[in-house]
């Protein structure tokens, strides 16, 4: 096992994409952006994040398979001037994945500053496939953003912008070889969901979806995006050398419930609802020995069937807002630090599905997991959506359901699921869960009546019963008592955990007749 070692830098800089114009942004090792980390499945990730921002921060690597104390989500803070060392093992597939802050409520404004690069895993099955795999030779990482400036040349932080950026550059193009290409593509945008396609009609071929490849390529003239997602197409430009042709966004074509669409109550963009230029492609002299045919087979990512799910749960979006604001909930719910919304079990797999009340289209992200999209309103999705997956596009009115394994352990730190607008994600359109170890030898069942405050916790936790406690324990993950106290009869108790480990703990209650048990997670 080898380490594939990394050091971030989040800070604050000054970039001019126009000629003369400064801005300011903020990057992670760089002006505008970061760096693409190449990991190898396999090997241990070892990445050091330095916040040297005047505001807190985190780092999400997003569609990693890591456990909770790794994920980097809003309850792992980098205050400025510290450090954070992520390490984990390596077990995702081969795929495009990539990452990004999640400080709660300061999600957005640190994205759209820049700070997100990509994260690129290899392996040894992807390998042997016939595919382009030369970085910035035949295979070439597309973030694709919009972004509003103001007279003064910095960014307004909007919902949606006027300009778009590829990689950071405004009016781009690239240089491509006359030969079968690979395009890692990225929707890093705040809110605006892309309808891609090629100004000449010409197919492409998606090889891979969020997290893994596909078995076969999947030949499209329209590929939506939304945010978060990404995608890996194939662009066969055999024999074009000397060829022009634009990438475009066909927001014209998207239906009203959409962001990007044409809805005029929303907020505006002079791109809303109309075609646009994303990228314009110069077809060059191809290279040497160029691949130059599309494969007909890939590969099969192992994902669960949906006839090994213990559960089906229900998501039900609702609420009414605009792109960029809104009180979006999930079941009910809005986002509580100190609430934890789902326990499951390890290795256990769940069907999901993911229901939209709501007034307009939501890209919903679960951590921790890649999920396999089994139908949309009961019909199979399109066939470049059905390789595994951890960000998925749910239309108003529309149903969809997911299947995933829950394979990592949260040891005390949360797995979020939200939506990837990212200003609804910082409005509190979030929920999280936990991942326990059902081989331990407490029991997970749940006291129906009981109630605790707060969880997470840092400190002291109150448990509230609906009837007489004679005694209150505390057990760790392993089983062993490290509180007990006496409940003296009462419906309340408030114990301390200030000095214990991070982690999951189990609290029992025992009553003259009657018993029950919570779970608390300390921080």
């Amino acid at each position: 096992m080898e380490l594939d070692t990394f050091d971030l830098v989040a800070d604050e800089h000054v970039h001019q994409f126009y000629p003369g114009i400064n801005t300011s942004t903020y990057g992670a090792s760089a002006e505008y952006l970061g760096p693409t980390l190449i990991l190898h499945r396999g090997d241990t990730a070892r990445i050091r994040i330095h916040n040297e921002l005047a505001e807190m921060t985190s780092m999400h690597w997003h569609g990693m398979h890591v456990p909770g104390e790794m994920d980097g989500g809003p309850q792992r803070i980098i205050d400025p001037g510290e450090s954070w060392m992520a390490e984990f093992p390596v077990k995702n597939p081969a795929a495009t994945y990539w990452y990004h802050p999640h400080p709660h409520e300061l999600t957005a404004e640190q994205a759209n500053f820049g700070i997100a690069g990509f994260i690129i895993v290899r392996d040894q099955e992807e390998e042997q496939l016939p595919l382009p795999r030369s970085y910035g030779v035949d295979d070439f990482p597309v973030v694709i953003q919009d972004r509003k400036f103001l007279a003064n040349g910095d960014f307004a932080f909007y919902p949606f912008g006027d300009s778009v950026l590829v990689n950071g550059t405004p009016n781009p193009f690239l240089e491509l070889p006359a030969q079968v290409v690979r395009l890692r593509l990225l929707n890093g945008s705040n809110a605006r969901i892309y309808a891609l396609g090629l100004d000449n009609g010409q197919h492409m071929h998606v090889i891979a979806g969020d997290a893994g490849l596909l078995p076969a390529p999947a030949a499209t003239d329209r590929l939506w995006l939304s945010n978060g997602e990404r995608a890996e197409v194939l662009l066969d430009l055999t024999g074009m050398e000397g060829d022009s042709l634009l990438l475009m966004s066909y927001g014209n074509e998207l239906p009203n419930t959409v962001p990007g669409s044409g809805n005029m109550l929303w907020e505006s963009s002079l791109l809303n609802g109309v075609a646009f230029q994303v990228l314009r492609i110069r077809v060059t002299t191809p290279t040497v020995n160029p691949i130059t045919a599309i494969p007909s087979g890939l590969l099969t990512v192992p994902m669960p069937a949906e006839s090994e799910s213990i559960r089906t749960r229900t998501k039900t979006i609702t609420g009414m807002g605009m792109v960029g604001m809104g009180m979006f909930m999930i079941n009910g719910s809005m986002f509580d630090m100190d609430v934890v919304n789902d326990t499951m079990q390890l290795n256990t797999v769940e069907a999901w599905n993911i229901v939209n009340n709501s007034n307009m289209a939501h890209p919903m992200h679960i951590h921790g997991v890649s999920f396999t999209v089994l139908e949309r309103n009961g019909v199979p999705p399109l066939a470049w959506e059905q390789g595994p997956k951890d960000v998925v596009l749910v239309d108003r009115f529309e149903t969809v359901k997911l299947v995933m394994r829950f394979g990592e352990i949260t040891d005390g730190w949360p797995f979020m699921y939200h939506c990837h607008n990212l200003l609804h994600e910082d409005n509190m359109m979030m929920l999280q869960y936990i991942v326990q170890d059902p081989t331990l030898e407490v029991p997970e069942s749940e006291s129906s009546g009981a109630r605790s405050f707060p969880n997470p916790t840092i400190g002291p936790v109150m448990v509230r019963s609906l009837f007489p406690l004679i005694s209150v324990e505390v057990l760790d993950a392993l089983g062993r008592v490290v509180l007990k106290q006496s409940g003296n009869g009462n419906h309340q108790a408030i114990f301390d955990l200030s000095d214990a480990s991070t982690g999951v703990y189990f609290v029992r209650l025992q009553g003259a007749m009657e018993s029950g048990q919570l779970t608390v997670v300390k921080e």
